[in-house]
Protein backbone atom coordinates (compact mmCIF):
# COMPACT_ATOMS: atom_id res chain seq x y z
CA UNK A 1 0.00 0.00 0.00
CA UNK A 2 1.37 3.43 -0.78
CA UNK A 3 1.99 6.11 1.51
CA UNK A 4 0.77 9.53 1.26
CA UNK A 5 1.98 13.05 2.83
CA UNK A 6 -0.03 14.58 5.65
CA UNK A 7 -1.61 16.91 3.35
CA UNK A 8 -2.36 14.54 -0.10
CA UNK A 9 -4.08 12.47 2.80
CA UNK A 10 -6.27 15.52 4.29
CA UNK A 11 -7.16 15.87 0.88
CA UNK A 12 -8.12 12.24 0.26
CA UNK A 13 -10.16 11.92 3.62
CA UNK A 14 -12.02 15.68 2.76
CA UNK A 15 -12.97 14.41 -0.58
CA UNK A 16 -14.07 11.01 0.79
CA UNK A 17 -16.26 12.86 3.23
CA UNK A 18 -17.78 15.26 0.61
CA UNK A 19 -18.86 12.34 -1.35
CA UNK A 20 -20.58 10.83 1.11
CA UNK A 21 -22.28 14.06 2.16
CA UNK A 22 -23.12 14.91 -1.12
CA UNK A 23 -24.55 11.80 -1.60
CA UNK A 24 -26.72 11.36 1.56
CA UNK A 25 -27.88 15.10 0.43
CA UNK A 26 -28.71 14.07 -3.19
CA UNK A 27 -30.76 10.67 -2.23
CA UNK A 28 -32.58 13.22 0.16
CA UNK A 29 -32.99 15.56 -2.81
CA UNK A 30 -34.30 12.97 -4.60
CA UNK A 31 -36.95 11.24 -2.69
CA UNK A 32 -38.32 14.85 -1.22
CA UNK A 33 -38.55 15.40 -5.36
CA UNK A 34 -40.34 11.73 -5.65
CA UNK A 35 -42.42 12.59 -2.89
CA UNK A 36 -43.30 15.55 -4.29
CA UNK A 37 -44.25 14.15 -7.87
CA UNK A 38 -46.47 11.62 -6.12
CA UNK A 39 -48.54 14.24 -4.08
CA UNK A 40 -48.76 16.36 -7.15
CA UNK A 41 -49.94 13.17 -9.47
CA UNK A 42 -47.25 14.35 -12.51
CA UNK A 43 -46.19 12.20 -14.13
CA UNK A 44 -42.77 10.92 -14.83
CA UNK A 45 -41.30 8.88 -17.69
CA UNK A 46 -39.34 6.38 -15.53
CA UNK A 47 -36.35 5.63 -18.13
CA UNK A 48 -35.41 8.89 -18.02
CA UNK A 49 -34.89 8.48 -14.04
CA UNK A 50 -32.38 6.30 -14.60
CA UNK A 51 -30.33 8.48 -17.10
CA UNK A 52 -30.66 11.23 -14.19
CA UNK A 53 -29.54 8.91 -11.77
CA UNK A 54 -26.38 8.05 -13.95
CA UNK A 55 -25.73 11.23 -14.53
CA UNK A 56 -26.21 12.57 -10.80
CA UNK A 57 -23.74 9.57 -10.30
CA UNK A 58 -21.16 10.68 -12.45
CA UNK A 59 -21.34 14.37 -11.31
CA UNK A 60 -20.73 13.50 -7.79
CA UNK A 61 -17.85 11.46 -8.37
CA UNK A 62 -15.82 13.89 -10.63
CA UNK A 63 -14.06 15.38 -7.78
CA UNK A 64 -13.20 12.32 -6.00
CA UNK A 65 -11.88 10.88 -9.77
CA UNK A 66 -9.68 14.10 -10.59
CA UNK A 67 -8.30 13.80 -6.38
CA UNK A 68 -7.29 10.35 -7.59
CA UNK A 69 -6.00 10.88 -10.80
CA UNK A 70 -3.62 13.49 -9.45
CA UNK A 71 -2.44 11.42 -6.29
CA UNK A 72 -2.17 8.60 -8.83
CA UNK A 73 -4.26 6.34 -6.69
CA UNK A 74 -6.54 3.91 -8.33
CA UNK A 75 -10.09 3.49 -6.52
CA UNK A 76 -8.95 0.00 -4.66
CA UNK A 77 -5.86 1.66 -3.15
CA UNK A 78 -7.32 5.01 -2.05
CA UNK A 79 -10.02 2.98 -0.09
CA UNK A 80 -7.35 0.95 1.62
CA UNK A 81 -5.12 3.96 2.19
CA UNK A 82 -8.94 5.37 3.82
CA UNK A 83 -10.00 1.86 5.85
CA UNK A 84 -5.83 1.91 7.22
CA UNK A 85 -6.39 6.12 8.10
CA UNK A 86 -9.82 5.04 9.74
CA UNK A 87 -8.38 1.57 11.70
CA UNK A 88 -5.33 4.00 12.93
CA UNK A 89 -7.19 7.03 14.51
CA UNK A 90 -9.63 4.77 16.01
CA UNK A 91 -7.08 2.66 17.43
CA UNK A 92 -7.76 -0.45 16.13
CA UNK A 93 -4.77 -0.96 13.92
CA UNK A 94 -2.98 -0.96 17.40
CA UNK A 95 -5.40 -4.58 18.68
CA UNK A 96 -3.76 -7.43 18.87
CA UNK A 97 -5.26 -9.64 16.00
CA UNK A 98 -7.14 -12.53 18.38
CA UNK A 99 -9.49 -9.35 19.69
CA UNK A 100 -9.67 -8.35 16.44
CA UNK A 101 -10.32 -11.89 15.29
CA UNK A 102 -12.91 -12.01 18.12
CA UNK A 103 -14.28 -8.37 16.90
CA UNK A 104 -14.95 -9.56 13.66
CA UNK A 105 -16.82 -12.22 15.02
CA UNK A 106 -19.25 -10.33 17.02
CA UNK A 107 -20.14 -8.46 14.13
CA UNK A 108 -20.66 -11.07 11.90
CA UNK A 109 -22.85 -12.70 14.44
CA UNK A 110 -25.09 -9.26 14.56
CA UNK A 111 -25.22 -8.76 10.92
CA UNK A 112 -26.13 -12.41 10.44
CA UNK A 113 -29.26 -11.97 13.23
CA UNK A 114 -30.39 -8.62 11.16
CA UNK A 115 -29.77 -9.55 8.32
CA UNK A 116 -31.97 -12.93 8.90
CA UNK A 117 -34.87 -11.45 10.60
CA UNK A 118 -34.91 -8.75 7.87
CA UNK A 119 -35.44 -11.66 5.44
CA UNK A 120 -38.05 -13.06 7.60
CA UNK A 121 -39.53 -9.73 7.40
CA UNK A 122 -39.89 -9.82 3.77
CA UNK A 123 -41.53 -13.00 3.61
CA UNK A 124 -44.08 -11.87 5.93
CA UNK A 125 -44.49 -9.21 4.12
CA UNK A 126 -44.41 -10.46 0.65
CA UNK A 127 -47.22 -12.91 1.98
CA UNK A 128 -49.51 -10.33 3.02
CA UNK A 129 -49.29 -8.57 0.20
CA UNK A 130 -49.90 -11.17 -1.87
CA UNK A 131 -52.78 -12.37 0.00
CA UNK A 132 -54.25 -8.70 -0.65
CA UNK A 133 -53.46 -7.77 -3.94
CA UNK A 134 -55.78 -10.04 -5.77
CA UNK A 135 -58.80 -8.92 -3.48
CA UNK A 136 -61.82 -6.86 -4.18
CA UNK A 137 -62.12 -3.65 -1.82
CA UNK A 138 -65.17 -1.33 -1.81
CA UNK A 139 -65.28 1.67 -3.11
CA UNK A 140 -66.05 3.40 0.65
CA UNK A 141 -64.09 1.16 2.64
CA UNK A 142 -61.48 2.31 4.77
CA UNK A 143 -57.78 1.67 3.54
CA UNK A 144 -55.91 -1.06 4.59
CA UNK A 145 -52.41 0.32 6.24
CA UNK A 146 -50.62 -2.58 6.64
CA UNK A 147 -51.27 -3.03 3.02
CA UNK A 148 -49.30 -0.11 2.25
CA UNK A 149 -46.24 -0.92 5.18
CA UNK A 150 -46.35 -4.71 3.63
CA UNK A 151 -45.03 -2.79 -0.01
CA UNK A 152 -42.58 -0.58 1.57
CA UNK A 153 -41.53 -2.94 4.53
CA UNK A 154 -41.32 -6.05 2.21
CA UNK A 155 -39.34 -3.65 -0.54
CA UNK A 156 -36.67 -2.21 2.38
CA UNK A 157 -36.16 -5.45 3.90
CA UNK A 158 -35.43 -7.13 0.36
CA UNK A 159 -33.16 -4.37 -0.40
CA UNK A 160 -31.41 -4.45 3.30
CA UNK A 161 -31.63 -7.84 4.27
CA UNK A 162 -29.23 -9.67 1.40
CA UNK A 163 -26.74 -6.77 1.90
CA UNK A 164 -26.67 -7.42 5.79
CA UNK A 165 -25.62 -11.05 5.09
CA UNK A 166 -22.94 -10.34 2.71
CA UNK A 167 -22.00 -8.19 5.85
CA UNK A 168 -21.89 -10.75 7.96
CA UNK A 169 -20.08 -12.71 5.19
CA UNK A 170 -17.46 -10.11 4.28
CA UNK A 171 -17.22 -9.80 8.59
CA UNK A 172 -16.86 -13.99 8.84
CA UNK A 173 -13.77 -14.14 6.21
CA UNK A 174 -12.25 -11.17 7.87
CA UNK A 175 -12.84 -12.82 11.71
CA UNK A 176 -10.89 -16.03 10.05
CA UNK A 177 -8.30 -13.92 8.76
CA UNK A 178 -7.17 -12.35 11.62
CA UNK A 179 -7.74 -16.17 13.84
CA UNK A 180 -5.15 -17.13 11.06
CA UNK A 181 -2.87 -14.36 11.46
CA UNK A 182 -2.88 -14.75 15.69
CA UNK A 183 -2.16 -18.33 15.18
CA UNK A 184 1.11 -17.11 13.27
CA UNK A 185 2.17 -15.28 16.00
CA UNK A 186 1.43 -17.71 18.52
Amino acid sequence: MRTLSQHDLHRLLRSHRRLKVSLLVTLAVIIAGLVLLIVSDASFPIPLGGVIGVCIGLVLLIPQRRLLAELGLTNVEAKEIITAERERRTGLAAMPPADRARRESVRARIFTVAGTVLVVGFFVAAYYFFSKAGQTVEEDAPTDPWFATSVFGGFAALCVGPALLFQAAQHRSAAESWRARADQDT
